[in-house]
């Protein structure tokens, strides 16, 4: 027969040589109970009843327990003989101060669910308590910061959040003083945990082994009786936790290698861990992403620790959130800046003038924003550092998979700046950089490194932007951009919804690195990043931002001596010139130009020049001009062999031949213009065509005809985006309604083109808002 041991802090239970054993139930397991509540002490008969019932009952119990000797008959009773029992252990642990480990031995009430030794059983409950009594509570979370703004949606998350929380994000967002607020708003009857794992600091992060010696310290575990391997000391900082409602913080972890061991394996004890790492490889946790405060609860921050001086000064107090961009180390160190002899306006002046970084240093490197983000660059791989540093030179606010791999010249690194939240992964697939992160990775790379990076984004840029504006237009005015660098992996957009949708996302960033060009001596970039931006730039609508990009890539090309390049730039400029009611100006772009383009021999860019004339020559009213400049621009293009060029033009010459009266010829060159058209897949030209098709069916009488065309024009324009066509097809439209007595449908139609032109800023939202007032005051009148 092996050990016996009796279990008796909890449910009743016996082990033999490790092993449970199956129990009578009924009359059995309490006489047992009755017997181990006293143990090794003789029971009365007539305390146990002398029955032959008492006497089979512990012949069963007997043999359960493999053997007589635990089992003592005496004249007068019964004796249990109980050398080992989880009570026995309790009552020595206590007796030698270790407390906390004495209470590691309970398993729930003792004796649970017999009632023959319920006042045996309140008695030990009373021991338990005088126990727990003597074991400190720990309470070793820090008091939060006085001051403390927003974060309501991550108080909440944490509030709702499962067992284990990660908190992660960039360096100095605040993750430790979110912790510390909701941690001390929450209650633990248990006590709290907390250690500073040092993940990120300029000294050694803290070994798992060492907090856990700690945290057994803080249970109540003497050093004396601290076991001897780590493996035991762990074992037994699980058991001390098990069933408690506690607090773990676990703040400035390195990684899920450091936090692993220390996670308890009970749910009832709750684990808050921060961390810059995102630890991909930790399961079973609930991720809470800590980003940077909105500029209004960093308004908030600020007011807080500066009082009426932020309310006496609003405007300053903006500028200094916005240059902190929302990052509550920065808030913090300004807010400690602010000198009360002097004013925020001031303080903001002085911030603005100077680098950022070297503004927020504290001089410090626990709190200096610069070696905050240092401690998580240094942690990073070569080729994670490498692209770190490389994004810098990216102008933001963000950049895409494709750009950070040209960027690089290889396959970037992304998952692991990612993972360590120096770079936010939006929904989109689009990854961003906080400002103060960028400005700290500018510093870090060198001239020669970032110069040559510089080259393959600019090369990426322009070749992805090239690739999607011949998808939008199909015929825009070809230019050699030569071949891109090595490494350099441009988008390749198909089709003109594609080609549009990365306009719309990329057309900030591929602008701002025209002007980056521009100011660093790649002027060949430049002025190409511009031209080939230009045309969705006119059919969003961006005229003013276009003509001055246009202007300084204009600089550019005059700082190469290109002037076919500058002759491109003039005819374009005279475009734009001419959309934003500068009449002066585009025809003097326009003459230059035609010059330019005659010295050179470039035909092409005679056509254009010669089509832009007459546009211009219509807007001064002179059509006879306008008809000449359309005629010579179909004989260019004979002669050049460009159809697109020749069937635009002859739409040009049908349009002035109409307005000059000749309705039948204008319909005449108009069709022949749109069957060319639409033979080359030449879509602009096409809506355009469609347009001066219906006008002068308008002008005959024949208005469902009219009508259709301008709906057909009106389909392919906004396939296309052109705001300013879609706006003026759509007045010509309401006048074709109202001619036909169609008030509601002109109506309709008039403030379409309103909404339109006010959106673009342009005078000729005065024509929509005529017409509206005219039929208002005559649908009153009538």
């Amino acid at each position: 027969m092996g050990d016996v041991r009796f279990l008796v802090l909890g449910p009743l239970a016996v082990e033999v040589s490790g092993q449970p054993i199956v129990l009578p139930a009924g009359r059995g397991r309490d006489l047992l109970a009755l017997l181990v509540a006293r143990a090794n002490e003789v029971v009365p008969l007539h305390e146990l009843g002398d029955t032959q019932a008492l006497r089979t009952a512990i012949s069963r119990l007997r043999r359960a327990l493999g053997g007589t000797d635990f089992i003592r008959t005496y004249e007068t009773g019964y004796l249990a003989h109980v050398t080992d029992s989880d009570l026995l252990d309790f009552r020595a642990l206590r007796d030698q101060g270790r407390h906390a480990e004495a209470l590691t031995l309970w398993r729930g009430d003792p004796f649970e669910g017999i009632n023959a030794v319920r006042e045996f059983a309140g008695e030990l409950t009373r021991e338990r308590k005088a126990v727990e009594a003597l074991v400190p509570v720990p309470r070793q979370v820090p008091a939060p910061l006085a001051q403390f703004a927003g974060r309501d949606r991550e108080l909440a998350a944490l509030a709702r959040s499962g067992p284990v929380t990660l908190l992660s994000g960039v360096g100095g967002a605040g993750k430790t003083t979110l912790a510390l607020q909701w941690a001390n708003q929450a209650h633990f009857p248990a006590g709290q945990l907390h250690v500073n794992l040092r993940g990120f600091d300029p000294t050694a992060p803290v070994r798992p082994e060492e907090i856990i010696r700690s945290f057994l310290g803080a249970l109540g575990v003497p050093p004396d009786s601290m076991p001897p391997s780590t493996d035991e000391q762990a074992r037994l900082y699980r058991t001390l936790l098990r069933g408690k409602h506690m607090l773990l913080l676990l703040d400035n972890a390195r990684d899920a290698g450091q936090v692993r061991p220390l996670l308890p394996d009970d749910p009832a004890c709750r684990v808050v861990i921060t961390s810059r790492d995102r630890m991909d490889d930790l399961d079973g946790i609930t991720r809470v992403r800590i980003d940077v405060l909105s500029q209004a609860e960093a308004r908030q921050v600020l007011t807080q620790r500066l009082g009426a001086r932020a309310t006496a000064e609003p405007r300053a107090l903006s500028r200094l959130a916005a240059r902190c961009g929302g990052l509550p180390l920065a808030l913090a160190i300004v807010a400690a800046r602010a000198d009360p002899q002097h004013s925020l306006t001031a303080l903001a002046d002085d911030f603005a003038d100077d680098d950022v970084l070297d503004f927020l240093d504290t001089g410090e490197e626990t709190t200096s924003v610069r070696s905050v983000f240092d401690w998580s660059y240094q942690r990073l791989s070569g080729s994670a550092q490498r692209l770190f540093r490389l994004l810098g030179v990216h102008p933001g606010p963000d950049v895409s998979a494709a750009a950070a791999r040209s960027l690089a010249g290889t396959t970037p690194a992304l998952p692991e700046l990612v993972a360590a939240n120096l770079v936010t992964e939006t929904g989109d697939g689009r990854f961003v950089l906080h400002d103060l992160v960028r400005a700290h990775a500018r510093d870090l790379v060198d001239d020669l490194e970032g110069r040559d990076a510089l080259r393959r984004l600019l090369d990426h840029y322009l070749h992805s932007a090239a690739v999607a504006a011949v998808e939008l237009h199909r015929f825009i005015t070809e230019v050699d951009i030569g071949l891109p660098a090595k490494g350099v992996v441009p988008e390749l957009v198909h089709g003109h919804h594609e080609a549009r949708r990365w306009f719309e996302t990329e057309i900030d960033v591929a602008a701002t690195l025209s002007e980056v060009a521009m100011a660093t001596g790649f002027d060949r970039h430049a002025w190409q990043l511009v031209w080939s931006i230009r045309n969705f730039m006119d059919i969003a609508g961006h005229w003013h931002h276009s003509v001055a990009l246009m202007y300084d890539a204009l600089k550019a090309t005059h700082r190469l001596g290109d002037e076919r390049a500058a002759a491109l730039l003039h005819q374009l400029l005279a475009h734009t010139e001419h959309r934003l009611g500068d009449m002066a100006a585009a025809e003097s772009h326009l003459a230059e130009a035609l010059r330019l383009n005659e010295r050179t021999g470039n035909l092409d860019g005679q056509i254009r020049v010669h089509r832009n004339y007459a546009f211009y020559l219509e807007a001064e009213g002179d059509l006879v001009s306008a008809l000449h400049y359309a005629r010579r621009a179909v004989e260019l293009s004979e002669r050049a062999g460009d159809v697109s060029g020749l069937a635009g033009s002859m739409n040009q010459v049908g349009w002035y031949v109409g307005l000059l009266g000749d309705r039948a010829k204008a319909l005449e060159h108009c069709r022949a213009a749109l069957t060319l058209l639409r033979e080359c897949g030449d879509r602009l030209g096409e809506a355009s065509t469609l347009d001066s098709i219906a006008y002068n069916l308008h002008h005959i009488g024949d208005f469902p005809g009219a009508i259709e065309h301008y709906r057909e024009s009106l389909a392919v324009f906004t396939t296309i985006g052109e705001q300013f066509e879609i706006a003026t097809t759509l007045v010509n439209l309401g006048d074709t309604h109202a001619a036909t007595g169609q008030e509601t449908e002109a109506r309709h139609a008039w403030e379409q083109a309103l909404e339109i032109y006010e959106r673009l800023g342009h005078a000729d939202a005065a024509k929509a808002r005529g017409r509206l007032t005219a039929l208002s005051a005559a649908s009153s009148s009538g």
